[in-house]
């Protein structure tokens, strides 16, 4: 009995002393080198390919531990070569709190038959970089870096869809003692860190007293291994558009924040505006490819004699055009500005949902906002008889008066106004009364005495 017991435990022995040894042919002592801190920098300043192995627990790794370190707790350490080190030969510099935990790690490893094994104590008497997970996390974020000036320059602030998908941290960076200088330039840091993996939107918004608003969008995309892409999104930022001369034409300004895009027409109150109206301004900024036009050459033909003009926008990728007068625009000029002028009288018809046709043929209007026209709509769907009058209008009766303001008036080709508070007059030249005006339609005097100069019409109006 006496001798089946120790039979059992020579190979109990055996098997816990022979648990990680690397057979090779030979029965050899495994060791390790032990070495001071200072040492140890040396060799991590070296390109060697060598690694650095931290043997604490994930909580004390996180709370701080030394740079480039990757993590492989002394616990988790058995009969098994860790996956994280593959290479025998490579270079190891293990490390622990005060060097006990190390120690025993380096034992196990060279057992295993780890060739190059250095240890050197603990990281509470290092003197060298410490890093936090945290921070090593934010040192790999994706950096945004936005410049003005205080007193008038731009004040940002970022948004982002999805927090849950990444974290955004944003500082002001002044030179040294020049935050409280007025005037003093900065610079405005976003830093983006993964989270989770997934796609949102973020959008800093600048904002300033003195110059028009600059929105910056991007689609945030983190990957399973949390690393961050930001891509610019082009959609607009600001968008103002005037134009006059022989033919009347609205003006439009644009603007995009937190609650998404605004339009004010001809200086009125702002109205809510769709993304989709947005793109297709930008659709038609890229076909024309209006992003190359010189807003500041000195003067060439390619706009008509008399006409003025300003054309300003931005866009959320950083590109801006600022034009006016008579600079250089290319060579399809004209169909890019009828282009726009055709998305803005969409949009403007949207506002009011009332639509008009003379004849057949849907044209754009610019309706106004006054107690008219909001009677006129309780009375859609209107078909009026037009009878041409005078060379320059045609006019239909409503079948009733409505609300008037009446006002003298010089009309030009396009006006819609309301006569003796009963008839619908469009005009397609020009005449001076008393009238209340309904609204405008955005197309040439040429285009509008086709539609109206050759015989009576019949005018459409609805909601539908």
């Amino acid at each position: 009995m006496k001798r089946h017991v120790v039979l059992l435990l020579i190979v109990s022995i055996l098997l816990i002393t022979g648990c990680g040894q690397k057979a090779n042919g030979e029965d050899m002592v495994r060791t390790y080198t032990q070495i001071d801190q200072e040492t140890a920098k040396e060799m991590m300043a070296r390109d060697d390919g060598h690694i650095i192995v931290d043997v604490r627990r994930q909580d004390e790794y996180d709370a701080g531990h030394i740079p480039g370190a990757i993590l492989i707790p002394n616990e988790s350490i058995g009969c098994d070569p860790p996956e994280a080190l593959p290479d025998y030969d490579q270079i190891i510099l293990i490390y622990c709190r005060s060097g006990n935990r190390s120690k025993q790690a380096a034992e196990k490893l060279a057992s295993m038959g780890y060739t190059n094994i250095y240890e050197f104590g603990g990281i509470n008497t290092w003197t060298g970089e410490v890093i936090t997970t945290e921070e090593e996390k934010a040192a790999d974020a994706v950096v945004l870096r936005f410049s003005s000036f205080s007193g008038g320059g731009y004040e940002y602030s970022v948004e982002v869809d999805d927090p849950s998908i990444v974290r955004v941290k944003a500082l002001y960076e002044f030179e040294a003692h020049a935050e409280e200088i007025d005037g003093a330039s900065y610079d405005y840091i976003v830093s983006f860190t993964g989270l989770k993996r997934g796609v949102t939107t973020a959008t800093v918004y600048g904002r300033s007293p003195i110059m028009d608003n600059e929105n910056s969008v991007y689609t945030v995309t983190v990957d399973e291994d949390l690393h961050v892409t930001l891509t610019p999104v082009r959609t607009l930022s600001t968008f103002y558009v005037y134009r006059s001369g022989d033919i009347h034409y609205d003006s439009y300004q644009i603007t995009m924040d937190e609650n998404g895009y605004h339009i004010s027409i001809n200086e009125e109150a702002p109205q809510p505006f769709s993304a989709e109206a947005a793109a297709a301004l930008v659709q038609v900024i890229d076909t024309y490819d209006m992003v190359s036009w010189d807003g500041f050459s000195e003067s060439r033909s390619f706009v008509l004699d008399g006409e003025g003009f300003w054309l300003d926008f931005t866009l959320t990728d950083g590109t801006r055009i600022h034009a006016r007068g008579d600079n250089v625009f290319p060579e399809h000029y004209f169909e890019a500005m009828g282009a726009m002028w055709d998305v803005l009288s969409r949009i403007a018809e949207e506002e009011t949902d009332m639509k008009l046709y003379i004849g057949e043929t849907r044209v754009p209007v610019t309706w106004e906002k006054n107690a008219s026209v909001a009677e006129l709509k309780t009375l859609l769907p209107l078909i009026i008889q037009m009878s041409m009058y005078g060379g320059f209008e045609q006019v239909g009766s409503i079948g009733q008066s409505i609300v008037r303001d009446d006002e003298q008036t010089i009309t030009s080709s396009g006006d819609i106004v309301l006569y003796s508070g009963n008839q619908i007059v469009i005009f397609y030249g020009s005449n001076s009364w008393s009238y209340t005006m309904l609204g405008h339609v955005n197309l040439s005097q040429q285009e509008m005495a086709e539609l109206l100069s050759h015989g009576d019409v019949t005018i459409t109006i609805t909601d539908d």
